[in-house]
Protein backbone atom coordinates (compact mmCIF):
# COMPACT_ATOMS: atom_id res chain seq x y z
CA UNK A 1 0.00 0.00 0.00
CA UNK A 2 1.55 2.99 -1.10
CA UNK A 3 -1.28 5.80 -0.95
CA UNK A 4 -4.12 6.11 1.20
CA UNK A 5 -7.46 7.43 -0.37
CA UNK A 6 -10.26 9.28 2.28
CA UNK A 7 -13.21 10.32 0.93
CA UNK A 8 -14.42 12.99 3.24
CA UNK A 9 -17.74 12.77 1.80
CA UNK A 10 -18.63 9.65 3.59
CA UNK A 11 -17.15 11.38 6.93
CA UNK A 12 -18.82 13.91 9.06
CA UNK A 13 -17.55 17.24 9.25
CA UNK A 14 -16.55 16.96 13.04
CA UNK A 15 -15.29 13.13 12.99
CA UNK A 16 -15.82 10.92 15.85
CA UNK A 17 -14.01 6.90 16.70
CA UNK A 18 -17.04 5.67 15.38
CA UNK A 19 -17.07 7.69 12.24
CA UNK A 20 -13.32 6.47 11.29
CA UNK A 21 -14.09 3.00 12.48
CA UNK A 22 -17.07 2.91 9.87
CA UNK A 23 -14.69 4.48 6.74
CA UNK A 24 -13.41 1.08 6.79
CA UNK A 25 -9.50 3.18 6.97
CA UNK A 26 -8.53 1.02 10.04
CA UNK A 27 -9.41 -2.50 8.25
CA UNK A 28 -7.40 -1.25 5.43
CA UNK A 29 -4.28 -0.36 7.48
CA UNK A 30 -4.55 -3.86 9.37
CA UNK A 31 -4.54 -5.83 6.36
CA UNK A 32 -2.07 -4.37 4.76
CA UNK A 33 0.46 -4.05 7.65
CA UNK A 34 0.16 -7.13 8.54
CA UNK A 35 0.87 -8.81 4.91
CA UNK A 36 3.65 -6.48 5.17
CA UNK A 37 5.17 -7.46 8.09
CA UNK A 38 5.89 -11.05 6.92
CA UNK A 39 8.05 -9.87 4.10
CA UNK A 40 9.48 -7.18 6.40
CA UNK A 41 9.57 -8.43 9.95
CA UNK A 42 7.77 -5.45 11.36
CA UNK A 43 6.27 -5.62 15.27
CA UNK A 44 3.50 -8.29 14.96
CA UNK A 45 2.29 -8.65 18.39
CA UNK A 46 1.94 -12.84 19.48
CA UNK A 47 -1.62 -12.00 20.71
CA UNK A 48 -2.39 -11.35 16.88
CA UNK A 49 -0.23 -13.20 15.20
CA UNK A 50 -2.27 -16.60 14.94
CA UNK A 51 -5.74 -14.74 13.55
CA UNK A 52 -4.14 -11.44 11.76
CA UNK A 53 -5.59 -8.48 11.05
CA UNK A 54 -9.34 -9.04 11.74
CA UNK A 55 -8.42 -10.11 15.50
CA UNK A 56 -6.36 -6.47 15.83
CA UNK A 57 -9.61 -4.71 14.28
CA UNK A 58 -11.99 -6.30 16.43
CA UNK A 59 -9.62 -5.46 19.59
CA UNK A 60 -9.18 -1.88 18.42
CA UNK A 61 -12.82 -1.39 18.07
CA UNK A 62 -13.72 -3.11 21.59
CA UNK A 63 -11.51 -0.80 23.01
CA UNK A 64 -13.08 2.33 21.26
CA UNK A 65 -16.78 1.51 22.21
CA UNK A 66 -15.35 0.63 26.09
CA UNK A 67 -15.98 -3.50 25.89
CA UNK A 68 -15.74 -4.37 29.41
CA UNK A 69 -14.28 -7.62 29.24
CA UNK A 70 -11.56 -6.01 26.63
CA UNK A 71 -10.53 -3.63 29.69
CA UNK A 72 -10.72 -6.14 32.40
CA UNK A 73 -8.05 -8.49 30.54
CA UNK A 74 -5.95 -4.66 30.05
CA UNK A 75 -6.48 -4.50 33.43
CA UNK A 76 -4.68 -7.66 33.89
CA UNK A 77 -1.73 -7.55 31.71
CA UNK A 78 1.71 -8.32 32.89
CA UNK A 79 4.27 -5.23 31.73
CA UNK A 80 5.61 -7.45 29.17
CA UNK A 81 2.13 -7.86 27.53
CA UNK A 82 1.29 -4.63 27.36
CA UNK A 83 4.41 -3.42 26.23
CA UNK A 84 3.62 -6.04 23.15
CA UNK A 85 0.64 -4.24 22.48
CA UNK A 86 1.91 -0.90 22.95
CA UNK A 87 4.71 -1.43 20.31
CA UNK A 88 1.61 -3.04 18.01
CA UNK A 89 -0.33 0.34 17.95
CA UNK A 90 2.95 2.33 17.60
CA UNK A 91 4.31 0.79 14.59
CA UNK A 92 0.47 0.35 12.95
CA UNK A 93 0.12 3.50 13.51
CA UNK A 94 4.18 4.77 12.03
CA UNK A 95 3.04 2.47 8.96
CA UNK A 96 0.20 4.62 8.47
CA UNK A 97 1.73 7.70 8.48
CA UNK A 98 4.76 6.62 6.09
CA UNK A 99 1.97 6.18 3.38
CA UNK A 100 1.21 9.04 0.83
CA UNK A 101 -2.23 10.11 2.09
CA UNK A 102 -5.26 12.03 0.21
CA UNK A 103 -8.06 13.63 1.42
CA UNK A 104 -10.70 13.97 -0.98
CA UNK A 105 -14.27 16.04 -0.99
CA UNK A 106 -16.33 15.58 -4.50
CA UNK A 107 -18.46 19.21 -4.45
CA UNK A 108 -20.33 17.30 -8.00
CA UNK A 109 -20.92 13.96 -5.30
CA UNK A 110 -21.86 15.74 -2.01
CA UNK A 111 -22.97 19.03 -0.54
CA UNK A 112 -21.15 21.61 -2.14
CA UNK A 113 -18.80 23.80 0.58
CA UNK A 114 -16.28 26.77 0.15
CA UNK A 115 -12.59 26.18 -0.07
CA UNK A 116 -12.32 27.19 3.37
CA UNK A 117 -14.54 24.74 4.70
CA UNK A 118 -12.70 21.93 2.67
CA UNK A 119 -9.88 23.25 4.74
CA UNK A 120 -11.22 23.21 8.25
CA UNK A 121 -12.23 19.58 7.35
CA UNK A 122 -9.07 18.48 6.26
CA UNK A 123 -7.88 20.08 9.71
CA UNK A 124 -10.48 18.42 12.01
CA UNK A 125 -10.23 15.26 10.28
CA UNK A 126 -5.79 15.19 11.17
CA UNK A 127 -7.09 15.78 14.95
CA UNK A 128 -9.73 12.98 14.91
CA UNK A 129 -6.81 10.55 13.87
CA UNK A 130 -4.53 11.62 16.36
CA UNK A 131 -7.24 11.41 19.67
CA UNK A 132 -8.38 7.99 17.78
CA UNK A 133 -4.51 6.98 18.06
CA UNK A 134 -4.39 8.01 21.47
CA UNK A 135 -7.37 6.52 22.49
CA UNK A 136 -6.34 3.38 21.85
CA UNK A 137 -2.79 3.52 23.32
CA UNK A 138 -3.78 5.28 26.59
CA UNK A 139 -6.84 2.53 27.25
CA UNK A 140 -4.16 -0.15 27.02
CA UNK A 141 -1.32 1.94 28.94
CA UNK A 142 -3.51 2.17 31.56
CA UNK A 143 -2.90 5.69 31.84
CA UNK A 144 -2.02 9.38 30.11
CA UNK A 145 1.13 9.98 28.50
CA UNK A 146 3.25 12.31 29.69
CA UNK A 147 4.92 14.07 26.55
CA UNK A 148 2.54 14.50 23.64
CA UNK A 149 4.00 15.07 20.08
CA UNK A 150 2.03 16.32 17.75
CA UNK A 151 2.21 14.68 14.30
CA UNK A 152 1.00 15.06 10.66
CA UNK A 153 -1.56 12.50 11.24
CA UNK A 154 -4.53 13.39 8.23
CA UNK A 155 -3.46 13.90 4.63
CA UNK A 156 -0.61 14.73 3.61
CA UNK A 157 -2.78 16.65 0.43
CA UNK A 158 -6.58 17.58 0.65
CA UNK A 159 -8.22 18.02 -2.55
CA UNK A 160 -11.24 19.47 -3.24
CA UNK A 161 -13.08 18.45 -6.75
CA UNK A 162 -15.80 19.34 -8.81
CA UNK A 163 -16.82 18.82 -12.07
CA UNK A 164 -17.23 22.21 -14.80
CA UNK A 165 -18.73 22.18 -18.64
CA UNK A 166 -15.55 22.37 -20.51
CA UNK A 167 -15.17 22.36 -24.41
CA UNK A 168 -12.84 18.96 -25.73
CA UNK A 169 -12.56 18.12 -28.95
CA UNK A 170 -14.69 15.06 -29.81
CA UNK A 171 -12.05 12.01 -29.79
CA UNK A 172 -11.36 13.46 -26.13
CA UNK A 173 -15.27 13.40 -25.01
CA UNK A 174 -14.86 11.17 -22.28
CA UNK A 175 -12.57 13.13 -20.54
CA UNK A 176 -15.62 15.22 -19.12
CA UNK A 177 -16.64 12.35 -16.84
CA UNK A 178 -12.92 13.08 -14.92
CA UNK A 179 -13.48 15.17 -11.74
CA UNK A 180 -11.14 18.76 -11.65
CA UNK A 181 -9.47 20.00 -8.81
CA UNK A 182 -10.79 23.09 -7.53
CA UNK A 183 -8.10 23.47 -4.73
CA UNK A 184 -5.62 22.07 -2.68
CA UNK A 185 -4.49 21.61 1.03
CA UNK A 186 -0.66 20.72 1.32
CA UNK A 187 0.23 19.88 5.28
CA UNK A 188 4.47 19.94 4.71
CA UNK A 189 6.84 18.05 4.72
CA UNK A 190 4.93 16.33 2.08
CA UNK A 191 7.10 13.20 0.69
CA UNK A 192 6.62 11.32 -2.40
CA UNK A 193 8.30 8.20 -3.63
CA UNK A 194 8.85 7.39 -7.47
CA UNK A 195 10.18 4.58 -9.30
CA UNK A 196 12.64 6.94 -11.31
CA UNK A 197 14.65 9.66 -10.28
CA UNK A 198 15.32 11.11 -13.77
CA UNK A 199 13.80 12.40 -17.11
CA UNK A 200 15.60 10.60 -20.31
CA UNK A 201 15.18 11.30 -23.86
CA UNK A 202 12.64 13.87 -25.76
CA UNK A 203 9.15 14.00 -26.48
CA UNK A 204 8.77 13.46 -30.21
CA UNK A 205 5.48 13.64 -32.28
CA UNK A 206 3.46 11.04 -33.18
CA UNK A 207 0.31 10.45 -35.05
CA UNK A 208 -1.21 8.21 -31.99
CA UNK A 209 -4.33 9.63 -30.55
CA UNK A 210 -5.50 8.60 -27.64
CA UNK A 211 -8.79 6.42 -27.42
CA UNK A 212 -11.63 6.31 -24.41
CA UNK A 213 -10.13 2.54 -23.75
CA UNK A 214 -6.59 4.29 -22.93
CA UNK A 215 -7.39 6.28 -20.24
CA UNK A 216 -9.37 4.86 -16.77
CA UNK A 217 -11.71 7.79 -16.31
CA UNK A 218 -13.28 6.45 -13.12
CA UNK A 219 -9.49 6.59 -11.55
CA UNK A 220 -8.23 9.65 -13.06
CA UNK A 221 -8.16 13.28 -11.87
CA UNK A 222 -7.54 16.63 -13.75
CA UNK A 223 -6.87 20.05 -13.11
CA UNK A 224 -7.08 23.50 -15.38
CA UNK A 225 -3.75 25.69 -15.08
CA UNK A 226 -3.18 28.81 -16.34
CA UNK A 227 0.26 29.70 -18.31
CA UNK A 228 1.00 33.17 -19.46
CA UNK A 229 -2.08 33.78 -21.69
CA UNK A 230 -2.87 29.72 -22.29
CA UNK A 231 -5.18 27.44 -20.66
CA UNK A 232 -4.04 23.56 -20.05
CA UNK A 233 -6.10 20.51 -18.81
CA UNK A 234 -3.80 17.87 -17.03
CA UNK A 235 -5.06 14.47 -16.31
CA UNK A 236 -3.59 12.10 -13.86
CA UNK A 237 -4.22 8.35 -13.36
CA UNK A 238 -4.76 8.08 -9.44
CA UNK A 239 -1.54 6.23 -9.33
CA UNK A 240 0.25 9.68 -9.84
CA UNK A 241 -1.88 11.57 -7.57
CA UNK A 242 1.53 13.21 -5.80
CA UNK A 243 2.16 14.70 -9.66
CA UNK A 244 -1.57 16.59 -9.17
CA UNK A 245 -0.72 18.14 -5.42
CA UNK A 246 2.94 18.90 -6.64
CA UNK A 247 1.63 21.39 -9.69
CA UNK A 248 0.13 23.95 -7.29
CA UNK A 249 3.46 24.85 -6.40
CA UNK A 250 4.66 24.79 -9.69
CA UNK A 251 1.73 26.43 -12.17
CA UNK A 252 -0.87 28.69 -11.63
CA UNK A 253 -3.94 26.88 -10.80
CA UNK A 254 -7.24 28.48 -13.16
CA UNK A 255 -9.82 29.29 -10.06
CA UNK A 256 -13.41 27.21 -10.73
CA UNK A 257 -15.24 30.50 -10.89
CA UNK A 258 -13.85 31.85 -14.00
CA UNK A 259 -14.68 31.04 -17.40
CA UNK A 260 -14.81 27.37 -18.48
CA UNK A 261 -16.33 27.56 -22.10
CA UNK A 262 -12.93 28.56 -24.28
CA UNK A 263 -11.29 25.87 -25.35
CA UNK A 264 -7.50 24.57 -24.30
CA UNK A 265 -4.25 25.36 -25.69
CA UNK A 266 -3.28 22.30 -24.65
CA UNK A 267 -3.89 18.90 -22.88
CA UNK A 268 -1.79 15.80 -21.09
CA UNK A 269 -2.82 12.65 -19.96
CA UNK A 270 -0.34 11.14 -17.29
CA UNK A 271 -0.90 7.35 -17.14
CA UNK A 272 -2.65 6.28 -19.97
CA UNK A 273 -2.83 2.31 -21.23
CA UNK A 274 -1.92 0.53 -24.25
CA UNK A 275 0.27 3.66 -25.59
CA UNK A 276 3.25 2.64 -26.33
CA UNK A 277 6.86 3.19 -23.94
CA UNK A 278 7.31 6.24 -24.47
CA UNK A 279 6.17 10.24 -23.75
CA UNK A 280 4.73 11.82 -26.98
CA UNK A 281 2.40 14.53 -28.53
CA UNK A 282 -0.12 15.04 -31.36
CA UNK A 283 -2.37 17.79 -32.46
CA UNK A 284 -6.18 17.46 -32.18
CA UNK A 285 -7.61 20.40 -33.97
CA UNK A 286 -5.65 23.41 -32.51
CA UNK A 287 -5.06 22.09 -29.11
CA UNK A 288 -1.55 19.74 -28.81
CA UNK A 289 -2.05 15.98 -26.40
CA UNK A 290 0.57 15.09 -24.69
CA UNK A 291 0.53 11.84 -23.65
CA UNK A 292 2.36 9.62 -20.98
CA UNK A 293 1.78 6.16 -20.62
CA UNK A 294 1.50 4.08 -17.26
CA UNK A 295 5.47 2.46 -17.07
CA UNK A 296 7.32 2.38 -14.33
CA UNK A 297 10.18 4.25 -16.05
CA UNK A 298 7.95 6.98 -16.40
CA UNK A 299 6.92 7.39 -13.20
CA UNK A 300 8.74 10.91 -12.60
CA UNK A 301 7.62 14.05 -12.18
CA UNK A 302 10.23 15.77 -14.31
CA UNK A 303 8.14 14.07 -17.30
CA UNK A 304 4.86 15.60 -16.20
CA UNK A 305 6.57 18.96 -15.76
CA UNK A 306 8.73 19.18 -19.29
CA UNK A 307 5.72 17.67 -21.37
CA UNK A 308 3.70 20.71 -20.21
CA UNK A 309 6.23 23.14 -20.50
CA UNK A 310 7.20 21.81 -24.31
CA UNK A 311 3.67 22.02 -25.56
CA UNK A 312 3.47 25.27 -24.06
CA UNK A 313 6.55 26.21 -26.05
CA UNK A 314 5.15 25.04 -29.16
CA UNK A 315 2.40 26.94 -28.71
CA UNK A 316 4.88 29.94 -28.29
CA UNK A 317 6.82 28.85 -31.67
CA UNK A 318 3.64 28.84 -33.24
CA UNK A 319 3.51 32.56 -32.58
CA UNK A 320 7.00 33.10 -33.41
CA UNK A 321 7.90 34.04 -29.59
CA UNK A 322 11.25 32.75 -28.16
CA UNK A 323 11.19 29.91 -25.63
CA UNK A 324 14.03 30.60 -22.97
CA UNK A 325 15.47 27.07 -21.17
CA UNK A 326 17.15 29.04 -18.05
CA UNK A 327 16.61 31.82 -15.42
CA UNK A 328 15.57 35.43 -15.62
CA UNK A 329 15.90 37.69 -12.44
CA UNK A 330 15.88 41.23 -11.84
CA UNK A 331 18.46 42.91 -9.19
CA UNK A 332 17.43 46.11 -7.68
CA UNK A 333 19.72 48.25 -5.90
CA UNK A 334 18.49 51.52 -4.97
CA UNK A 335 16.32 53.10 -7.41
CA UNK A 336 18.05 50.68 -10.22
CA UNK A 337 16.89 47.88 -11.32
CA UNK A 338 18.52 45.64 -14.45
CA UNK A 339 16.96 42.28 -15.65
CA UNK A 340 18.88 39.78 -16.24
CA UNK A 341 18.55 36.16 -18.35
CA UNK A 342 19.93 33.37 -18.35
CA UNK A 343 19.88 30.38 -21.26
CA UNK A 344 21.25 26.69 -20.43
CA UNK A 345 20.13 23.21 -19.99
CA UNK A 346 19.86 21.29 -16.58
CA UNK A 347 22.98 21.68 -14.52
CA UNK A 348 24.32 24.63 -16.20
CA UNK A 349 24.93 26.20 -13.27
CA UNK A 350 21.68 29.13 -13.69
CA UNK A 351 20.66 28.58 -9.75
CA UNK A 352 23.51 28.11 -8.42
CA UNK A 353 25.27 31.35 -9.65
CA UNK A 354 22.14 33.45 -9.05
CA UNK A 355 22.45 31.94 -4.89
CA UNK A 356 26.08 32.89 -5.01
CA UNK A 357 24.48 36.19 -6.28
CA UNK A 358 22.39 36.36 -3.60
CA UNK A 359 25.45 35.63 -0.53
CA UNK A 360 27.59 38.24 -2.10
CA UNK A 361 25.08 40.64 -2.06
CA UNK A 362 25.05 40.76 2.01
CA UNK A 363 21.71 42.67 1.68
CA UNK A 364 22.82 45.48 -0.73
CA UNK A 365 21.14 44.06 -3.91
CA UNK A 366 17.77 42.17 -3.80
CA UNK A 367 17.34 39.81 -6.55
CA UNK A 368 13.60 38.58 -7.47
CA UNK A 369 13.04 35.74 -8.94
CA UNK A 370 11.01 36.15 -12.72
CA UNK A 371 11.36 32.68 -13.84
CA UNK A 372 13.36 29.60 -12.46
CA UNK A 373 13.47 27.17 -15.92
CA UNK A 374 11.51 28.18 -18.68
CA UNK A 375 10.24 31.81 -20.14
CA UNK A 376 9.42 33.56 -23.49
CA UNK A 377 11.49 36.29 -25.64
CA UNK A 378 8.52 38.93 -27.34
CA UNK A 379 9.44 41.11 -29.66
CA UNK A 380 7.33 44.04 -29.06
CA UNK A 381 8.16 47.43 -30.65
CA UNK A 382 11.82 46.60 -31.86
CA UNK A 383 12.82 45.77 -28.11
CA UNK A 384 13.20 41.87 -26.66
CA UNK A 385 10.90 41.50 -23.42
CA UNK A 386 10.22 38.33 -21.33
CA UNK A 387 7.99 36.28 -19.75
CA UNK A 388 7.94 33.57 -17.21
CA UNK A 389 5.27 30.35 -17.21
CA UNK A 390 6.03 28.87 -13.71
CA UNK A 391 5.10 30.14 -9.84
CA UNK A 392 7.58 27.56 -8.58
CA UNK A 393 10.63 25.55 -9.19
CA UNK A 394 11.60 22.18 -9.43
CA UNK A 395 15.24 22.07 -8.17
CA UNK A 396 17.57 19.55 -6.85
CA UNK A 397 17.28 19.07 -3.09
CA UNK A 398 21.35 17.89 -3.63
CA UNK A 399 22.23 21.40 -4.32
CA UNK A 400 19.79 23.50 -2.03
CA UNK A 401 21.98 24.66 0.82
CA UNK A 402 23.95 26.06 -2.10
CA UNK A 403 22.13 26.57 -5.35
CA UNK A 404 18.44 28.14 -4.04
CA UNK A 405 16.77 30.06 -0.93
CA UNK A 406 15.58 28.10 1.54
CA UNK A 407 12.78 30.83 2.13
CA UNK A 408 10.02 28.62 0.77
CA UNK A 409 11.23 25.33 1.55
CA UNK A 410 8.26 24.57 4.60
CA UNK A 411 6.02 25.23 1.59
CA UNK A 412 7.66 22.14 -0.20
CA UNK A 413 7.13 18.78 -1.66
CA UNK A 414 9.56 16.17 -1.76
CA UNK A 415 10.64 14.33 -4.15
CA UNK A 416 13.19 10.84 -3.02
CA UNK A 417 14.89 12.41 -0.41
CA UNK A 418 17.40 9.57 0.28
CA UNK A 419 18.92 9.33 -3.47
CA UNK A 420 20.75 10.71 -6.06
CA UNK A 421 19.00 14.25 -7.98
CA UNK A 422 16.54 14.39 -5.18
CA UNK A 423 14.18 17.06 -6.07
CA UNK A 424 11.62 19.72 -4.15
CA UNK A 425 8.76 21.71 -5.85
CA UNK A 426 9.06 25.15 -4.01
CA UNK A 427 6.47 28.09 -4.89
CA UNK A 428 8.61 31.30 -5.14
CA UNK A 429 6.28 34.11 -7.25
CA UNK A 430 3.15 35.15 -7.38
CA UNK A 431 1.01 34.90 -11.34
CA UNK A 432 1.41 38.63 -12.24
CA UNK A 433 5.08 38.55 -12.00
CA UNK A 434 5.38 35.74 -14.29
CA UNK A 435 2.37 37.54 -16.80
CA UNK A 436 4.31 40.50 -16.94
CA UNK A 437 6.47 41.71 -20.19
CA UNK A 438 9.85 41.99 -18.22
CA UNK A 439 12.07 43.79 -20.57
CA UNK A 440 15.69 42.70 -21.61
CA UNK A 441 18.72 44.03 -19.87
CA UNK A 442 21.28 41.38 -20.42
CA UNK A 443 21.20 37.91 -21.78
CA UNK A 444 23.74 35.23 -21.04
CA UNK A 445 24.64 31.54 -21.79
CA UNK A 446 25.50 29.96 -19.08
CA UNK A 447 28.36 27.76 -19.23
CA UNK A 448 29.68 25.02 -16.95
CA UNK A 449 32.50 23.63 -18.47
CA UNK A 450 35.00 26.52 -19.79
CA UNK A 451 38.02 26.53 -17.01
CA UNK A 452 40.19 29.41 -18.61
CA UNK A 453 38.14 31.86 -18.72
CA UNK A 454 36.56 33.28 -15.42
CA UNK A 455 33.35 35.27 -14.56
CA UNK A 456 32.01 36.25 -17.92
CA UNK A 457 32.55 37.61 -21.49
CA UNK A 458 30.83 39.57 -23.56
CA UNK A 459 30.27 38.87 -27.16
CA UNK A 460 30.45 41.44 -29.65
CA UNK A 461 29.51 40.07 -32.83
CA UNK A 462 25.93 38.83 -33.15
CA UNK A 463 26.59 36.14 -35.54
CA UNK A 464 29.34 34.54 -33.03
CA UNK A 465 26.51 35.00 -29.95
CA UNK A 466 24.08 33.26 -32.20
CA UNK A 467 26.19 29.79 -33.10
CA UNK A 468 26.88 29.59 -29.47
CA UNK A 469 23.45 29.85 -27.85
CA UNK A 470 22.29 27.40 -30.44
CA UNK A 471 25.21 25.11 -29.63
CA UNK A 472 23.34 25.30 -26.33
CA UNK A 473 26.66 23.51 -24.51
CA UNK A 474 26.82 22.22 -21.19
CA UNK A 475 28.60 18.98 -19.46
CA UNK A 476 25.74 17.09 -18.14
CA UNK A 477 25.59 16.84 -14.17
CA UNK A 478 23.54 13.39 -13.58
CA UNK A 479 20.34 15.31 -13.57
CA UNK A 480 19.72 13.46 -17.06
CA UNK A 481 20.89 10.72 -18.63
CA UNK A 482 23.23 12.50 -21.05
CA UNK A 483 27.19 12.44 -19.63
CA UNK A 484 30.12 14.44 -21.26
CA UNK A 485 30.04 17.31 -22.86
CA UNK A 486 26.93 17.86 -24.84
CA UNK A 487 25.38 20.22 -26.73
CA UNK A 488 21.58 20.65 -26.95
CA UNK A 489 19.79 23.20 -29.86
CA UNK A 490 19.13 26.66 -28.14
CA UNK A 491 19.74 24.71 -24.86
CA UNK A 492 16.25 23.76 -24.75
CA UNK A 493 14.74 20.08 -25.39
CA UNK A 494 11.27 21.39 -25.03
CA UNK A 495 10.39 22.94 -28.19
CA UNK A 496 12.74 24.27 -30.55
CA UNK A 497 14.80 21.61 -30.90
CA UNK A 498 11.51 19.40 -31.87
CA UNK A 499 11.00 22.87 -34.14
CA UNK A 500 14.53 23.55 -35.05
CA UNK A 501 13.56 24.86 -38.54
CA UNK A 502 11.36 27.10 -37.74
CA UNK A 503 12.88 28.78 -34.75
CA UNK A 504 15.63 28.94 -37.00
CA UNK A 505 13.92 31.28 -39.06
CA UNK A 506 13.27 34.17 -36.56
CA UNK A 507 15.84 33.48 -33.92
CA UNK A 508 18.31 36.34 -35.41
CA UNK A 509 15.65 38.92 -35.46
CA UNK A 510 15.37 38.27 -31.82
CA UNK A 511 19.50 39.04 -31.44
CA UNK A 512 19.15 41.60 -33.88
CA UNK A 513 16.97 43.53 -31.35
CA UNK A 514 19.36 43.06 -28.72
CA UNK A 515 22.60 44.02 -29.97
CA UNK A 516 20.54 47.24 -32.31
CA UNK A 517 19.45 48.49 -28.68
CA UNK A 518 23.26 47.81 -27.02
CA UNK A 519 21.70 44.79 -24.46
CA UNK A 520 24.72 42.89 -23.34
CA UNK A 521 24.77 39.24 -24.84
CA UNK A 522 27.97 36.82 -23.70
CA UNK A 523 28.55 33.95 -21.94
CA UNK A 524 28.70 33.38 -17.82
CA UNK A 525 31.30 31.04 -16.72
CA UNK A 526 29.40 29.37 -13.80
CA UNK A 527 32.54 26.22 -13.83
CA UNK A 528 29.85 23.96 -12.08
CA UNK A 529 31.32 21.27 -13.69
CA UNK A 530 34.77 22.01 -12.45
CA UNK A 531 34.08 23.18 -9.03
CA UNK A 532 30.45 22.99 -7.92
CA UNK A 533 31.25 24.71 -4.31
CA UNK A 534 33.42 27.47 -5.13
CA UNK A 535 32.84 27.76 -9.01
CA UNK A 536 29.79 29.87 -9.48
CA UNK A 537 31.56 32.78 -7.34
CA UNK A 538 33.09 33.79 -9.65
CA UNK A 539 30.41 34.59 -12.41
CA UNK A 540 28.42 35.87 -9.42
CA UNK A 541 31.09 38.46 -8.51
CA UNK A 542 31.12 39.22 -12.27
CA UNK A 543 27.03 40.04 -12.28
CA UNK A 544 27.55 42.08 -9.59
CA UNK A 545 30.21 44.16 -11.47
CA UNK A 546 28.25 44.02 -14.58
CA UNK A 547 24.96 45.28 -12.97
CA UNK A 548 26.64 48.01 -11.70
CA UNK A 549 27.97 49.47 -15.02
CA UNK A 550 25.05 49.51 -16.83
Amino acid sequence: MRKILLDLTKISSHPTDEAILESNLLDRILESYFKDSEKNSRPNSSYFREYGPKSALLFFRNILKRDERTLQMLASLTTQKRDDLLNLVDAVYDYYRSRERYVFYNNSKGEPITHRDFMRRFESLSESIVSFYRDIYETINGHEQTVYRILPSGGNAGILLGRKKIPLPESLSFLKRIPLMESVVIHPPFIIKTQENKRKGLFEFKNRKVKDKNFDVSHAYGVILKIYDKRALIYFNEDYLGFLVALGNLFQIEPFHHESRKDFDFIVLFGTKDTGEECYYYKEGKAYVGVCPKKAKIDYFGYAKKMILTLYNLTAIDRKLLPIHGAGVRIRKGEKSKNFFFLGDSGAGKSETLEAVRNLSKGEYQIDTIFDDMGTFHLVNGKVYATGTEIGAFVRLDDLDQGYSLRSADRAVYFNIDEVNSRVVIPIEDFEMTYTLHEVDCFLLADNFTDIDKGLKIIKDPVEAIDAFKKGERVALNTTNETGLVSTYFANPFGPVQREAEVDEYLPDFFHALYENSIPVGRLFTRLSLDRKDGPKEGAKALLKLFDKL
